[in-house]
C-alpha cells in the first residue's frame, strides 16, 4: 500500500492518473498534455507502473498506458480498511 500512496500521491501522477481514466494515452500525448518532458512523463510512468497502477500495451514500437482500474479498486478496499482501523482507535 506505500506504493500505492507515495505513487499517488504526487500531483503531477494524479493528473496523468486522471488523464488515463478516461483513455489510453503514450508518453508523447502525455507530455503534450501536461507540458512535462518525454522523459519527465516516463518517470513518473514508471513510478506509477512500479507501484501497480498501470498497465501497458505495446503496439508496434508504440507503448500505449492506462490506469489498471482492478488494481485501483483493490487498492481503495486496503486503504478504506487502513483508514477505518486507524480511526476506529
Amino acid at each position: 500500500m506505500s506504493r500505492f500512496l507515495v505513487a499517488a500521491g504526487d500531483p503531477i501522477r494524479q493528473q496523468i492518473l486522471l488523464l488515463l481514466a478516461r483513455e489510453r494515452l503514450n508518453v508523447g500525448s502525455l507530455a503534450e498534455r501536461i507540458h512535462l518532458s518525454r522523459p519527465a512523463v516516463s518517470h513518473h510512468l514508471k513510478l506509477l507502473a512500479d507501484a501497480g497502477l498501470l498497465t501497458q500495451q505495446q503496439i508496434g514500437r508504440e507503448h500505449l498506458y492506462r490506469v489498471d482500474s482492478e488494481r485501483c479498486r483493490e487498492f481503495s478496499v486496503e486503504l478504506n480498511t487502513f483508514v477505518e482501523t486507524v480511526c476506529s482507535g
